[in-house]
């Protein structure tokens, strides 16, 4: 991919995390760039910024976004940015026109050499199109590979690059396939995440295009109950208004491959009660993964006893094991799971991220034939964080300094903890059980020992560290 790219995406994604001046030597500990190359990339996105969105450059302060939160956000400015790139453009001619152009035909569509359109499909499909198990022939330039993994692979690309306006496919009308999606949403009475409604156009289109072409998927019936899933009576009848659409022929396979994205993509119900007896019925079918979920949250409670454990989250975890047993199915789909959330939630999350992943590890004991990743590990964690029951709880606070320090921390702890904690700063007297009792104090934080033997002590830093703040998250759970 654009190296230039690559560099301003992570440029502009920088600025827009805070609005304030970002140091130039800031800026190269964080992209590895001298500050020459700052100040060209500045000088090169400046040029394809819309009014509204403005970089800053002072030798003094460093780098400043100036951006009206009422105009473009930065993400739509990077897919713009992203459709004009060699990659993209290459990619999307590979799409529509793959195998019809000699190298040195494309070359000329591309207006570069043939030597250097050797050189970029080198590169690509040495870095690139590797983790896909995907490669560009050289003699007639064309996409080659498993074709699930074409597919998710241009499912991302388009996704990326019209994430938010516009529409690639100049053979298939945007309208008629988001109206076939409205009509599935209306028949389960379902709402798609505006983004994945988005995005299973485009899949729709992609699988349109690909069979045309004469391409197709073989997904096996023995790997997952596929005619038992909410969502394959919806893809068989969307598969025969696109037969009568546009003359062609949609096979069992393909049907259960838009099943496996249109079930995996993100929804909600419009009514909670259907969605208790959607899945209600779903559990009487299928009784394996009933169990499987029921395994799971068992060792689950014994980690995190006061668990929300309402119908929501009891669904969310039904769909979460679903989602896993399609993603087993289909291992491309697997492979390519990913998530850009990853990487935070391990480092933010770190303390819920490893116990769910323990309790996944020893669910995993009961059923090695399932396997996960990094990217559902994510999702999981998100989903039981979300979920934690804090009890709402009264703590004092012994800091061995000042009082201005004092106050500080208790608005730090305040700010990062949230209403579920009151905190006591007004005991003056010795500490002791008594008066602990009289305050009706639940815990007590502190910086130095303190013996007491009513409530428990959760020792702090004199500036609480994450692992202070997760200490004091669990004795909320308590």
């Amino acid at each position: 991919m654009d190296k230039d790219f690559l560099i301003a995406r992570e440029f502009l994604t920088l600025l827009d995390t805070e609005q304030r001046w970002f140091t130039l030597a800031e800026i190269e500990k964080k992209l590895g760039v001298s500050d020459k190359t700052i100040s060209k990339i500045s000088e090169g996105i400046s040029k394809q910024l819309p009014s509204g969105i403005k970089i800053e450059v002072s030798r003094g302060k460093g780098v400043f976004l100036q951006r009206d939160r009422r105009n473009k956000t930065v993400s739509e400015v990077i897919s713009t940015m992203f459709k004009q790139t060699t990659f993209f453009r290459l990619m999307d001619l590979l799409f529509t026109d793959g195998g019809r152009f000699t190298l040195e035909e494309l070359a000329e569509e591309m207006f570069m050499s043939s030597s250097s359109l050797k050189k970029l499909i080198v590169q690509l499909n040495n870095h690139v199109l590797k983790p896909y198990n995907l490669r560009i022939t050289y003699s007639s330039p064309s996409m080659k590979g498993n074709e699930i993994n074409i597919r998710y692979f241009y499912w991302k690309l388009y996704g990326d690059a019209y994430e938010f306006a516009g529409w690639p496919f100049t053979k298939v009308n945007f309208d008629v396939i988001n109206q076939l999606i409205s009509n599935i949403e209306e028949e389960k009475n379902i709402v798609y995440f505006i983004n994945s409604k988005r995005r299973l156009s485009f899949l729709v289109a992609i699988v349109l295009e690909r069979v045309n072409k004469g391409e197709s998927v073989t997904i096996s019936e023995r790997n997952y109950p596929w005619k038992q899933g909410m969502f394959y009576f919806p893809m068989t009848n969307l598969a025969k208004m696109l037969q009568q659409m546009f003359a062609i022929e949609l096979s069992q396979s393909e049907i259960f491959f838009m099943q496996s994205l249109f079930s995996t993509s993100q929804y909600n119900y419009y009514d909670h009660s259907i969605m208790v007896k959607v899945k209600e019925a779903e559990r009487s079918k299928n009784k394996l993964e009933h169990q499987m979920v029921d395994r799971f949250l068992s060792l689950l409670l014994k980690v995190y006893p006061n668990l929300n454990m309402n119908e929501r989250f009891l669904w969310e975890i039904d769909e979460f094991f679903d989602k896993l047993l399609i993603d087993n199915a289909i291992p491309e789909l697997m492979l390519n799971s990913n998530n850009n959330l990853n990487t935070y939630v391990q480092k933010e999350c770190q303390q819920n991220y490893q116990e769910v992943q323990i309790c996944l590890q020893e669910w995993n004991t009961a059923y090695p034939v399932v396997t996960y990743n990094d990217f559902h590990l994510t999702k999981l964690t998100l989903l039981v964080s979300s979920s934690l029951h804090y009890k709402s709880k009264k703590a004092f606070l012994v800091i061995g300094e000042e009082f201005s320090i004092q106050h500080y921390v208790a608005k730090l702890i305040k700010k990062e903890i949230g209403d579920e904690l009151t905190i006591n700063t007004s005991i003056m007297k010795g500490l002791t059980d008594e008066i602990v009792q009289q305050h009706n104090i639940d815990f007590v934080i502190s910086n130095i020992p303190v013996t007491l033997k009513t409530v428990p002590v959760v020792i702090i830093s004199t500036i609480p560290t994450k692992r202070d703040f997760d200490n004091i998250r669990k004795e909320l759970l308590l």
